[in-house]
């Protein structure tokens, strides 16, 4: 039996496996439904499948997907209760979570910085701490410190912008700076602060409150710069300020990524199952974070902010006060502190959203099924995973991100991670592939020993001219091929295609000898001992 099923195995000489295995992904791939996104059981899951999956891996080969993710199994021995904290503590947990109500004061008066101020306070009422701290798996000391590190620079940096734009729209013309001009375009706050910090990052630091966005060179609104900066109503920055913001600009200038997910590349606070802390002491801020220190080096780093409160004791509110001149626009501080408050994160893993609980099926000893827990997430960080061994396997860690288990695990991770996820894709259809087709994409695809897309970019390491010009971009392939003296040896299918030959497959993958009699250029016909092997030959054939 086990003979017959290796003799099936084999594949025919000649046989066109490549042909095979593309057709038996092609066809079975427009049977497939053009989804994108999936709901995997829980609305906090979306898994991209379908052809856009289908693209992401064989055409693109792509460093970003869509919708990364990964699968953790926990140990065995870990209770569920531990579990479900361990997916709390590494969930992106934003403050606007913990916040219950938000209100925001303005009053007009004598300021302490200014003669005239215009004052904005900001009360930030937070949920009990006994809820919070329990419900995220933190502590009172994690979201005080994110309010001071993240909350507040990133609320001034918002409001600085704001007045920024309302400065520059601001002209004798126009009474009231919120009615946009005719004719030309408002943008968002998030706009302005994006392109501030893409411009400290472009062009070397730069100060929220500078009016240079165009360059030096550019002398189109050279009369309306002139009247912007006659307009704007707060002071300019001092020396220390300035610097302030710009080590703020290279500190929130670390990477794209930890910008989406919030700016902080600050690991989560989760720990060991076994660090229980149920005393309310260690819930609150220790004694030597008390009110006036925080309060005095908050007041430093942000000039804007001249008071700052926060309940240490129970640790329900927290009030920040900013003041600006009067002179200053108005603004409207409600939506800024909601984008700063969702800005701000308590605690985040860099790539990681969310993280949930669920379970799976699997086979134990005896081949019955049984369901194992496994924990999986919204996003992809597998060096971070790593530090979490005592409460997960790091060795039967799963991940979707082909190029991520290519760089840490080496070239066969990779492969079997082809293999897969080209599974996955088809099987969420209902279409069963034969794994041989499978292997040998994914062979193909990581032959060179890395992750090659089928794409002109990934047939540029092919050393057959002629099938590269048959695929994609014929002149560009040709112009390259003339100009470096390429040559091509017609063993590849494609180019005997092109040059009018049989193809090297089936019956065109063998030669076929006839015997050949040699004349005597001299004397004259056939040399001795040529025409004896030949009848040999014949015979032989016929026999």
């Amino acid at each position: 039996m086990l003979d017959l099923k290796y003799l099936r195995s084999i594949v025919e000489p000649g046989e066109a496996v490549g042909v095979v295995a593309g057709q038996s992904i092609g066809e079975p791939s427009t049977q497939m439904t053009l989804n994108t996104f999936h709901l995997a059981g829980h609305s906090a899951k979306n898994v991209t499948l379908g052809i856009p999956r289908l693209r992401e891996i064989v055409m693109t080969a792509s460093a970003k997907i869509s919708t990364p993710g990964m699968t953790m199994y926990p140990h065995a021995e870990l209770p569920k209760e531990h579990q479900e904290k361990f997916a709390k503590s590494i969930t992106r947990l934003p403050l606007s979570a913990v916040l219950d109500k938000v209100t925001v004061t303005e009053s007009s008066g004598a300021g302490t910085q200014f003669s005239q101020a215009r004052t904005y306070k900001v009360r930030l009422d937070l949920y009990p701490a006994e809820e919070y701290t329990q419900e995220y798996a933190i502590k009172v000391r994690d979201v005080v410190e994110s309010i001071e590190q993240k909350f507040c620079p990133r609320l001034q940096k918002i409001m600085r912008a704001d007045l920024k734009k309302k400065g520059e729209n601001k002209s004798l013309s126009t009474a009231n700076a919120s009615i946009p001009q005719v004719g030309q375009s408002t943008r968002a706050i998030d706009e302005v602060v994006a392109d501030d910090e893409r411009a400290g990052r472009e062009g070397g630091p730069e100060d929220d409150d500078s009016d240079d966005g165009e360059g030096d060179g550019d002398t189109t609104h050279a009369k309306q710069r002139g009247r912007r900066e006659d307009s704007v109503g707060y002071e300019e920055p001092e020396e220390e300020e300035q610097a302030f913001n710009d080590a703020l600009d290279r500190d929130e200038a670390i990477s794209d990524e930890d910008e989406a997910y919030g700016g902080s590349p600050k690991p989560s606070r989760a720990t060991s199952p076994d660090d229980e802390t149920t005393d309310d002491e260690q819930l609150l801020v220790p004694t030597d974070e008390a009110s006036d220190i925080r309060k005095d080096r908050i007041i430093n780093k942000n000039a804007d902010i001249f008071d700052f409160k926060f309940d240490d004791k129970k640790g329900g509110y927290c009030e920040i006060t900013f003041e600006f001149p009067l002179a200053a626009p108005k603004l409207l501080v409600l939506h800024h502190v909601e984008t700063a408050a969702e800005f701000a994160t308590i605690h985040v893993i860099p790539g990681i959203t969310s993280a949930m609980v669920s379970k799976e099926e699997a086979k134990d000893a005896t081949g019955k099924k049984v369901d194992v827990p496994v924990v999986v997430t919204e996003g992809s960080n597998l060096l971070a995973i790593r530090e979490f061994h005592d409460i997960i396997d790091v060795n039967r860690v799963f991940t979707n991100d082909i190029v991520a288990m290519l760089q840490l695990y080496g070239v066969e991770a990779c492969r079997a991670t082809i293999v897969r996820e080209m599974h996955a894709v088809f099987s969420g259809h209902g279409i069963s592939v034969d794994q041989r087709h499978l292997n040998l994409i994914a062979d193909t695809m990581t032959k060179a020993g890395g992750f090659t897309p089928f794409n002109r970019n990934g047939l540029k390491d092919n050393v057959s001219p002629f099938m590269k010009m048959s695929f994609e971009t014929t002149v560009g392939f040709l112009k390259d091929a003339v100009l470096e003296r390429d040559w091509d040896d017609l063993k590849n299918p494609s180019a005997r295609i092109v040059v009018g030959k049989l193809g090297g497959i089936g019956t065109g993958a063998l030669d076929v000898f006839a015997p050949v009699q040699v004349i005597d250029p001299l004397k004259g016909g056939v040399l001795p001992g040529i025409e004896e092997k030949a009848e040999e030959d014949v015979e032989m054939e016929n026999a």
